[in-house]
């Protein structure tokens, strides 16, 4: 029963996690920039309009959270960060 009740506020600790960072100021205009196609650095921080500190931070928080994957030089979604944007795009489109 323990086992349970732990593994249970895991998972709430992760989705807290990942909702404390979705509601960072620019994170939604980045998730939605990528959904499209992937960008490099310099291509997001043009098209968000996001200080490269910002983007970059935010871009980490993505990443250790498994929505956002680095390939060679460009920024792309993994299919959990697809998901996500599929559900905030029903929630606020």
């Amino acid at each position: 029963m323990l086992a349970g009740v732990m593994a249970k506020s895991v998972v709430n600790d992760k989705q807290q996690k990942l909702l404390k960072v979705v509601s960072r100021n620019g994170v939604s205009s980045i998730l939605f920039s990528l959904e499209k196609n992937p960008m490099r650095f310099s291509q997001l921080m043009f098209k968000t309009k996001l200080n490269p500190g910002i983007l970059d931070r935010h871009l980490k928080a993505l990443m250790q959270l498994n929505v956002v994957e680095k390939n060679e030089d460009k920024y792309t979604l993994t299919e959990t960060g697809r998901r996500l944007v599929s559900i905030l795009a029903v929630k606020y489109c």
